[in-house]
């Protein structure tokens, strides 16, 4: 069990601990087995913060991190039938926090699942790190007025099903893919996750023929990403799709070297969705083929340095 969870009732905060790991620098990223969780109350989450630390307590460069992620196995995505990500960050997306007045609905006991991979330190080895997802909440009965109901949701331009890691060959390149919402609804925030030498990140509206969204991520002049702002949408209603349009996620890198890039390609969004009101979320269906495989697959994801791991 590497998953240990805290609460501060005083300062409204669940941290899950993730950890130990000993991080070498003679060795590759490390993924650790997924591990099963909870959500310890009723309420509704309004924002997360990660951070890695040592035995100590003292602070880690966050760059430790490569990513980490929290499925919900008894919800659905908005644009597939498979299994919700409720949470996702990486270095370059390391918080984010909505107002009091909307938040994602939970139910003590709801269950997540947990993935985290971790990256070498550059010099010297760290016997034991751990990774802080801190989320903030509030109960119910507490607000005067109870926040409305917003949903996370995630793209991906490999899909939600099969290896979501590909090669960024020299030069440039763009890898996409598109798909339609279950649901009408507002976008209400956007952000999002590549790798080093990506130049851009946009999602389209393909019927529309109109950029709903895009950002050049910010990287130091080797390439390698720093973040990605994220987009908050809270005051300006959001960005409505609807289930008759085609959405496209689109992702491009230039790579300058003469080989494919080290750390493979990825290119990834997550939003919040605010829901019309009378629409009711739709319902999870297990017997799906794609919940199931996409379900498999993050149970038994493969490791980055695996043979052929990052075959196009």
């Amino acid at each position: 069990d590497l998953v240990r969870i805290v609460r501060d009732p005083a300062a409204h905060t669940i941290d899950y601990i993730i950890g130990p790991v000993r991080l070498d620098p003679e060795l590759p990223n490390l993924r650790i087995p997924v591990q099963m969780t909870s959500l310890p109350i009723d309420g509704w989450l309004h924002g997360f913060a990660v951070a890695m630390r040592g035995a100590d307590g003292l602070p880690l460069p966050l760059e430790l991190l490569d990513h980490v992620t929290f499925v919900d196995p008894d919800d659905r995505e908005l644009f597939s039938s498979t299994a919700r990500r409720v949470f996702a960050a990486s270095p370059e997306t390391r918080q984010a926090d909505v107002p009091g007045l909307i938040g994602y609905p939970v139910e003590a006991g709801d269950r997540l699942l947990v993935s985290a991979e971790f990256r070498p330190p550059a010099e010297e080895e760290i016997r034991e790190a751990f990774l802080h997802v801190t989320f903030t909440f509030s109960l119910e009965g507490e607000n005067l007025i109870e926040p409305r109901n917003v949903y996370p949701f995630h793209l991906d331009v490999m899909g939600f099903t099969g290896n979501h890691a590909f090669v960024v060959p020299p030069g440039k390149s763009l890898r996409s893919w598109q798909g339609s919402p279950a649901v009408e609804g507002r976008v209400m925030a956007l952000g999002g996750h590549v790798q080093d030498f990506a130049t851009h990140l946009r999602l389209v509206d393909v019927t529309a023929g109109a950029v709903l969204w895009e950002v050049v991520p910010d990287s130091d002049r080797a390439g390698r990403v720093e973040g990605i702002p994220i987009n908050e949408m809270w005051w300006g209603l959001g960005r409505k799709i609807t289930p008759d349009h085609l959405y496209r996620i689109e992702v491009e890198y230039d790579n300058p070297l003469a080989d494919p890039a080290p750390r493979g390609g990825a290119g990834q969004i997550g939003g919040i969705f605010l829901v019309e009101k009378g629409i009711a979320w739709p319902r999870l269906d297990t017997s799906d083929p794609d919940y199931a495989e996409n379900l498999r697959q993050f149970l038994s994801a493969r490791r980055p340095t695996d043979p052929d791991a990052l075959a196009p």
